[in-house]
């Protein structure tokens, strides 16, 4: 429960995750290795590297020296739905100081009024070397904005639904201009709070967040409603499987990517060719020639491990007839007959023998034929390494909301896959 609440408070933007991330391992007993530099990993290691302040690889070492090391992989993204913070953001309305943001990923609008809304992510900084300016990872730690909704009294068919105009709805209010509104207050807001002289920064990769810290609910406190469910409940359950699977022999392995909300297509992102030369560097510097790499991907298997959607009590017509997923009933394993998920029958009979041998809760979701669920890693890293894959999650609710809902009971189940299938 700690690191899952802790990952979700903390992990405030991409850059906070994989900070986290970072920390964690190392307390852990992780040791860091660097993209720009030789990867040499020795057997019977644990082992750690961010090629971007945005992504993350995590690998543990068996006792073999084999030159065929099958890898067992699991993968999850870092980035949510958000407001990304426009490059000269300041204007005024109303006698209020706003800032002009952009919608990033697919959210559900409506709930992001009337939140706390925090400030997160990277300020680059003048550094001594132009190719090498200073980064500094920024998080207001505070609400410092708002989205104020419109009155009922303004809008009377409101409830019956209307549609968002996402440059004018959704600007955020930060605080009263009056006098004390200028151009650039965002830009000296900043300044302040870093205290260095506004010339001093260059650029920033900046998102508003829910500042709601996460709650469980429930008579019997067995639901957990929070913001950035989806997709750091998974992040989380990677990272404590990581460090409870071990195998004698082979390199277990999980990977933080970005941008899956909006398409993956970066170099940060899954559907590029980082993995693939991570793995190659990994496996050569293991002393593997090139046919030993290619044959022990061909042995290797990869979880893309996502948030599904459950079963919702109001909406009955919103899921299938009979292959559905409920929340408190377990992780579940997500099949597509048009591919829009990694998972074969294979990878399912794998994963539904490490459930049953762990008394492990796992259900099965396929997509409604008139409704089409969101799109995951899983499809995209197997057309860059053909492997055995399978898409797996916890099933939510509210998915994309501002504030999601979920059970602890399918994060345990999570957890307790993704080390099994870390361990056998």
């Amino acid at each position: 429960m700690n690191v899952l609440t802790e990952c979700l408070s903390q992990g405030t933007s991409p850059a906070s995750v994989i900070s986290f991330a970072k920390e964690y391992l190392k307390q852990e007993g992780f040791e860091e290795l660097y993209y720009d530099k030789m990867l040499s990993p020795k057997e019977n290691g644990k082992f750690f590297i961010t090629p971007f302040p945005d992504v993350l690889f995590a690998f543990t070492t068996g006792n073999a020296k084999a030159k065929i090391q099958s890898l067992r992989m699991a993968f999850a993204h870092v980035d949510q739905p958000c407001f990304k913070v426009k490059g000269k953001p300041d204007f005024k309305s109303m006698g209020c100081a706003m800032l002009n943001v952009e919608v990033y990923g697919g959210m559900m609008d409506h709930t992001w009024f009337d939140r706390p809304l925090g400030i997160a992510g990277t300020i680059m900084l003048r550094g001594e070397d132009v190719f090498k300016p200073e980064e500094v990872l920024y998080d207001s730690k505070r609400p410092i904005a708002v989205i104020p909704g419109l009155a009922i009294h303004m809008q009377r068919e409101a409830n019956n639904g209307w549609k968002i105009d996402r440059q004018k709805e959704l600007m955020p209010l930060m605080g009263i201009a009056n006098g004390r509104w200028t151009e650039g207050a965002f830009l000296h807001f900043l300044s302040e709070e870093l205290s260095v002289d506004e010339s001093e920064i260059l650029s920033y990769d900046l998102n508003l967040y829910n500042y709601d810290q996460p709650q469980l609910c429930g008579v019997k406190e067995e639901i957990l409603c929070s913001p950035r469910i989806d997709n750091l409940a998974s992040v989380s359950a990677l990272l404590e499987s990581i460090t409870d699977g071990e195998r004698e022999s082979g390199i277990n392995l999980i990977g933080l990517f970005n941008h899956e909300e909006v398409g993956s297509f970066t170099k940060s992102g899954a559907d590029s060719t980082l993995l693939e030369s991570i793995l190659n560097r990994i496996l050569s510097g293991m002393g593997c020639s090139k046919e030993q790499i290619e044959i022990s991907l061909a042995q290797s298997y990869y979880l893309s491990v996502d948030g599904a959607h459950a079963a919702h009590p109001n909406y009955t017509d919103c899921c299938d007839t009979t292959t559905r997923a409920y929340i408190g009933q377990g992780a579940t394993i997500k099949v597509s007959g048009t591919q829009k998920y990694a998972s074969d029958c294979r990878m399912y009979a794998i994963l539904l023998g490490l459930a049953e041998k762990y008394d492990i809760l796992l259900q099965e979701i396929n997509d409604r034929n008139t409704i089409r669920g969101g799109t995951t890693l899983g499809p995209m890293i197997g057309s860059h390494l053909p492997m055995m894959g399978c898409d797996l999650g916890i099933p939510m609710l509210a998915m994309h909301s501002a504030r999601e809902t979920m059970a602890m009971e399918d994060y345990i189940s999570l957890c307790r896959l993704v080390t099994a299938f870390f361990t056998e």
